[in-house]
């Protein structure tokens, strides 16, 4: 990833689409879990992305791109939420997390389809902190700190979340012998 923030703090477009290509799908999903729109969610992860390449110059000053990413995203959620008056999550607890699944390969797709809904609809059950905390860590591979920054809670609590998620996702699919 170093290298490709290097390309874009050269100016090299090819890396910057690169770069958005890797990032946009999960901080898309993000911001989603705010806005519960996909055509706004879209505009927001877009608007995040031109201000970084706008800003292109100045990416040596961030220290960690991903909490940055994911906190430029949440910031611009809540302000569309608060611009367009509409209600503020007053805590995580509020998110509405939805599941998006992301599988490239068709084939793959038909003969996993029962398990995977199966996990999806166990990931579903889960409460509201505990899913968006089990995706943030466990499909967009941010780490507890950084999971906990973006949210603004301890790493305990992360940490806690994220095995209460586990303990629930085992119970639920227990039964289908994975």
């Amino acid at each position: 990833m170093d290298i490709l923030l290097q390309k874009i703090q050269d100016g090299d477009e090819k890396g910057f689409k690169e770069f958005y290509d890797l990032q946009f799908f999960k901080l898309y999903q993000f911001a989603y879990s705010f806005v519960h729109s996909r055509e706004i969610s879209e505009e927001i992860v877009n608007d995040v992305f031109l201000n970084l390449w706008l800003k292109k110059d100045r990416l040596s000053t961030i220290n960690n791109i991903q909490v940055y990413l994911y906190i430029s995203i949440k910031n611009g959620c809540l302000n569309y939420l608060r611009k367009n008056n509409l209600s503020l999550p007053v805590s995580i607890d509020d998110l509405s997390v939805d599941h998006f699944p992301m599988v490239p390969d068709p084939e793959f797709l038909l003969s996993q389809r029962e398990l995977q809904q199966q996990i999806r609809e166990a990931i579903e059950q889960l409460p509201s902190r505990c899913r968006l905390i089990f995706k943030m860590v466990k499909e967009d591979g941010l780490s507890y700190k950084e999971v906990a920054a973006i949210l603004e809670i301890s790493i305990k609590t992360v940490d806690s979340q994220l095995c209460l998620a586990l303990k629930k996702l085992a119970a639920i699919l227990q039964p289908i012998n994975i």
